[in-house]
């Protein structure tokens, strides 16, 4: 199957208008995915950033973009691009029963001159989506990218980071496996 992503023209305009703005981004979501062949169709380039809200909504003054903040399972905050197939999820984080679990902007990584984001958050993120909202798509990504640690190694820095986190014990046991591993 070919593969199937947004213009990559989107990605680069909206990581430049970060870089501009000297905001540290990385690109996660499908598009990380895509980055490490673990998938080839990306439904919208997913840029992830730590910074302030009010930041990133001055980084794109001028631009069409719809703001979401904290509701449900999501602890964070977005802007939709309404110009583009693009999202910049703001402060990355899920409300859980044991408390917000936060995934923070690490870059992992570069693919076509792209910023990508921690392998080992995004699968954290993954399995809590699946978990939360019971869509099986997305505990199926949490599973490529885990198996793509148990191949090609998780990062100790990354994953102590994220195994910090409130995490349900299943997640917690799985990430503790590749520490093992690694």
């Amino acid at each position: 199957m070919k593969d199937v992503h947004p213009p990559f023209e989107q990605l680069a305009e909206a990581g430049a208008q970060l870089d501009a703005a000297e905001l540290g981004w990385a690109l996660g979501g499908s598009g990380l995915l895509h980055a490490l062949g673990l998938a080839d169709h990306v439904g919208d380039w997913d840029l992830q950033t730590d910074a302030s809200p009010q930041d990133c909504e001055s980084a794109f003054a001028g631009r069409p973009y719809e703001r979401f903040d904290s509701n449900g399972c999501h602890a964070d905050h977005k802007l939709t691009l309404l110009d583009a197939e693009a999202e910049i999820i703001i402060r990355f984080a899920f409300a859980t029963a044991r408390g917000i679990v936060r995934v923070p902007t690490r870059v992992s990584g570069h693919w076509r001159g792209m910023p990508l984001a921690s392998p080992e958050g995004w699968a954290v993120a993954y399995w809590l989506l699946g978990e939360l909202d019971g869509v099986p798509a997305r505990t199926e990504k949490a599973e490529r990218l885990l198996a793509h640690l148990t191949t090609h190694g998780a990062d100790p820095a990354r994953l102590a980071e994220m195994l910090a986190q409130p995490l349900p014990t299943a997640l917690a046991a799985r990430l503790e496996a590749l520490r093992r591993t690694d």
